[in-house]
């Protein structure tokens, strides 16, 4: 039986050794702290997650996430508790809630340095770690206020432990690899529920009966101890949520949130495309998607145990969240350290590549020299007035980003690898200048200043617009109105008010349609006027804002009435 064990290398890597975990650590930290404070909450998941730990705090509960006064489901708590020591330091703002995202994904790359070295080189690993945490998915996901970190941190431990396990003799070294298990699928069934503990389930199936197809010892995994292990863990929080919630935390958070999902489209992510990860893998997975073909070919040439483990947990995870219809491009996150430990082989000193990878290098080197120079385009030569300004300087940021991907990619993956400093620090200086852009045109950063007014006890209402960053950056309850006559009858109440309605909105589609000349209503805001002007009437404050809409990608008018 192949062991586990770290190899005897003598690749005169005792530097990167000694001093490469530390290196990546701080690298992530650098690269996914700056700005953090400058982005806005992109709606609606972070601010949802943002909100109800507020929320939380508030009621001094521990147990059930509320959001804007209603039991939030979506998630399990983890992702609460981590927010909460974050915001009781340093306040309940945007660094706060991404602290937590942001240190997970660091000791993540860490991690996927320790298996790299231990199962193939610190090369590899260092590779491996440093690609992970370059790519264009970790740089979004990395450091948003979400649970998807702490529940790829733990997936990833499990993998680690689980194969260790299978391929460890030492009895005192099994027990290790056990708790460790077990543990990390607890834990990140807390995070994300049972995702973290699909995945290791359905690896272990693959590679049995699909990459390796070798016996094994199956009992030494102790799944008699292990399970209860697991839903110990599990029922620590489970339990109370359960009997506080009567049973709605399992039917709805288990039944609509995860089940359901898989067979019907929630807000309109579902697609039954077998080939969608695959086409967002191109963007996911940038820049290093460029060197596929070599990664491609050095697990070919270095095949062996640990790269079959490696095949089926990313053939897994693309399987599972293949078959499940709700899509979006952050699912298969599980997967990279799978993907980017078998590319790191490919950095290894001597080894020796197809040409047909070149073939694949230059194809998609090509596409995202195309992509960053439409975006430098269509900054320079677009037309921006108003608050459109600012969407001229968010397309130079998203260029920005693109062109020093690229470079890095590179300047690192020859022998410049010292010159990478330089793309880092554009890297780091474009995602400012997107971040900047992006808290100028969001609706609810725009108001901010209006809502740190607001009197203790304003009561917040909202028509056709009630996106979660409203309730984050209000830091109050809204609700929604159903018509323009039921806000109108909100604003005649007495006390302090706010108010808002959407007049218009400009989606992409409708936009491509404009640019084609064919007539848009949504641009055309008379009627919408029409049936707002009783809102004139109603004595108060008025206030025009218009926006980017995160999360239906689209530019909205709207208007604000308040009375302080």
């Amino acid at each position: 039986m192949e062991q586990a064990g770290p190899h005897p290398t003598h690749d005169g890597s005792d530097q990167l050794r000694r001093f490469g975990p530390a290196l990546l650590v701080a690298l992530a930290f650098l690269l996914l702290l700056p700005a953090n404070n400058i982005i806005p909450l992109i709606d609606r998941d972070e601010p949802r997650f943002a909100r109800a730990t507020q929320e939380m705090t508030e009621r001094e509960d521990w147990i059930v996430p509320y959001f804007n006064g209603e039991y939030r489901f979506d998630k399990p708590i983890l992702i609460y508790w981590l927010m909460r020591p974050c915001y009781a330091l340093l306040g309940a703002n945007e660094f706060s809630a991404r602290l937590p995202s942001v240190i997970c994904s660091a000791l993540l790359v860490w991690l996927t340095f320790h298996v790299g070295a231990r199962w193939f080189s610190v090369t590899v690993g260092f590779a491996a770690g440093f690609a992970l945490l370059t790519c264009l998915q970790m740089l979004i996901h990395g450091r948003l206020a979400v649970a998807d970190m702490p529940m790829v941190l733990c997936v990833l431990l499990a993998h680690y432990a689980v194969f260790e396990l299978l391929h460890e003799e030492s009895p005192r070294d099994q027990r290790r690899w056990f708790w460790l298990f077990y543990g990390a699928m607890g834990v990140g069934f807390l995070a994300k529920g049972p995702v973290a503990i699909a995945i290791p389930a359905l690896t272990l199936l693959i590679y049995r009966f699909v990459f390796w197809r070798h016996p094994l010892p199956w009992r030494w995994l102790k799944l008699a101890w292990g399970i209860p292990l697991v839903l110990a863990i599990i029922a620590v929080w489970g339990i109370p949520a359960l009997v506080r919630t009567h049973g709605l935390f399992w039917r709805i958070g288990i039944g609509e949130h995860i089940v359901a999902r898989g067979h019907e489209s929630f807000q309109g992510h579902g697609s039954w495309a077998p080939y969608y990860y695959l086409v967002a893998g191109l963007f996911s997975l940038f820049p290093w998607i460029i060197f596929a073909g070599d990664g491609v070919q050095a697990v070919r040439r270095g095949w062996n145990a640990k790269n079959a483990f490696l095949l089926s947990w990313a053939a897994g995870t693309y399987v599972l969240f293949t078959c499940y219809l709700t899509k979006l491009p952050h699912y298969v996150l599980p997967a990279f350290p799978a993907l980017f430990l078998m590319l790191g082989q490919a950095f290894e000193p001597g080894v020796t590549l197809a040409r047909w990878s070149k073939v694949w290098f230059y194809f998609a080197s090509s596409l995202f020299w195309f992509v960053g120079g439409a975006l430098l385009m269509a900054a320079l030569g677009g037309e921006f007035e108003g608050t459109f300004v600012w969407l001229r300087w968010g397309l130079y940021g998203a260029a920005g980003i693109v062109f020093s991907l690229m470079f890095l990619g590179l300047l690192w993956h020859p022998v410049r690898r010292a010159a990478s400093a330089l793309p880092l620090i554009c890297l780091v200086l474009s995602t400012m200048v997107l971040g900047i852009s992006l808290r100028q045109i969001t609706p609810a950063t725009q108001l901010q200043p209006l809502f740190q007014q607001l009197p203790r006890g304003t009561k917040c209402a909202c028509l056709d617009f009630g996106e979660p960053s409203l309730i984050f950056y209000a830091a109050r309850r809204w609700e929604m109105a159903a018509d323009v006559n039921a806000l109108a009858a909100f604003l005649a109440e007495p006390g302090p008010r706010v108010a808002i309605c959407q007049e218009r909105e400009l989606r992409l589609g409708d936009y491509v349609k404009r640019l084609r000349g064919k007539e848009v209503k949504s641009l055309d805001g008379s009627d919408s006027s029409k049936q707002l002007a009783v809102l004139d009437a109603s004595g108060c404050q008025r206030r025009d804002v218009q926006g980017f809409n995160s999360a239906r990608g689209s530019w909205v008018w709207l208007r604000v009435y308040y009375r302080l």
